[in-house]
């Protein structure tokens, strides 16, 4: 048990320090979206910037859903009524939704700038879907108190 515990600390170590390389990555993809393709014709893909954003938010979520997965399993024993316990519920079902419906918005805006013919259509999904992603990912960290517990702001 103790060997899981040191695997759960790491990886939650991990998805703190992954979700602020999101959020800044994210707040940098819409910035240079908008000034570098705001009148272009495009082809091609967005930039890599995006993409990095993209892949570290389906990485995100891959580590999350295994923490999600190691807490389901320490709490299936205890008896813990998981709707009924605000703080068990904000970390096992609130908390993962969130942040599920930020890397959809995130990879719907990917998927829609790659398709975009124009700069300004281009920038705009990207804007708009990271965006959300970005207000998304923001408000969880919070609701859950990462950004207190982060070392850097103590």
């Amino acid at each position: 048990m103790k060997k899981i515990n040191n695997y759960a600390n790491w990886l939650l170590t991990l998805t703190h320090f992954t979700s602020l390389f999101i959020v800044t990555s994210s707040v940098l993809a819409i910035v240079v979206s908008w000034l570098k393709e705001k009148n272009e014709t495009v082809s091609g893909k967005p930039s890599k910037l995006v993409l990095f954003t993209l892949i570290f938010s389906h990485i995100q979520l891959l580590v999350g859903l295994v923490l999600l997965a190691m807490n389901f399993a320490a709490i299936s024993g205890t008896g813990v009524n998981i709707m009924k316990d605000a703080a068990v519920r904000m970390k096992l079902i609130e908390h993962p939704i969130m942040m599920i419906l930020a890397v959809v918005f995130i990879t719907i805006g990917y998927s829609k700038a790659k398709r975009a013919t124009n700069g300004r259509d281009r920038a705009k999904k990207i804007a708009i879907f990271y965006g959300l992603g970005l207000f998304i990912t923001v408000f969880a960290m919070s609701y859950m108190g990462y950004w207190s517990k982060m070392a850097f702001m103590h």
